[in-house]
């Protein structure tokens, strides 16, 4: 059996995806095409699908004959796909809990694993790898959900949201709390329990929301 191929242009995406979502790439950073062009080693053809991706997700702005930006974070915006993440986050707990197979569970376990073990490290680049981790563990439910739409939003809003964890929120997210919730979460979905696990779910985003008022006050 072939493996399915993954075209050029995803791989791309994912990568500049990540730079801006990590930090790597600050607000208001140029993104020359000719440059992207040589360090990928691809046509623009590929390079603009990947582009056109990040601006529908608001993470760049591609203005035709001017170039490419990182666009700035815009914490009411955010705020607003959190209100909208909670309801989401919410029925992916619950249909994950009715639907994921042990393989899922095991991943998500060795997942929380890692997130412990990080945390019981020094602090070099923690809170940026505790970002990653914890952005594996939803994407492990939203496939355990078996719901490919369900899927799709959420992964658009996740990483629009993990930004601004990255940035604005890094002082008023404590790590410890997060790996509760995340181990709160996998109990649910280990019993089957769709009710608990929606309500961690939703607990779990409302706490982002939470700490988002704290920056916006």
């Amino acid at each position: 059996m072939s493996s399915k191929i993954r075209p050029l242009y995803c791989t791309i995406f994912q990568e500049l995806r990540d730079r801006i979502v990590y930090g790597q790439y600050s607000p208001g950073t140029s993104l020359p095409e000719k440059d992207l062009c040589e360090e990928f080693n691809v046509s623009r053809t590929p390079l603009r699908e990947a582009l056109l991706k990040l601006q529908d997700m608001k993470l760049v702005t591609v203005i035709p004959r001017f170039g490419t930006t990182v666009t700035p974070v815009d914490i009411n915006e955010i705020r607003c796909s959190f209100e909208v993440k909670i309801e989401l986050e919410g029925l992916a707990g619950k249909l994950a809990a009715e639907r994921i197979k042990p393989d899922k569970l095991e991943e998500l376990d060795a997942v929380i694993n890692e997130a412990a073990l990080l945390l019981k490290g020094d602090g070099s680049q923690r809170h940026q790898r505790l970002i990653a981790i914890e952005g594996r563990f939803h994407e492990i439910i939203r496939q355990a959900t078996q719901n490919l739409v369900l899927q799709e939003m959420l992964d658009n809003l996740h990483y629009r949201c993990a930004r601004l964890w990255s940035s604005a929120l890094s002082d008023v997210v404590p790590d410890e709390e997060i790996l509760d919730q995340m181990r709160k979460v996998y109990v649910a979905l280990q019993e089957g329990d769709s009710k608990a696990a929606r309500a961690h779910m939703e607990e779990h985003v409302q706490y982002f929301i939470e700490r988002i008022k704290k920056v916006l006050l």
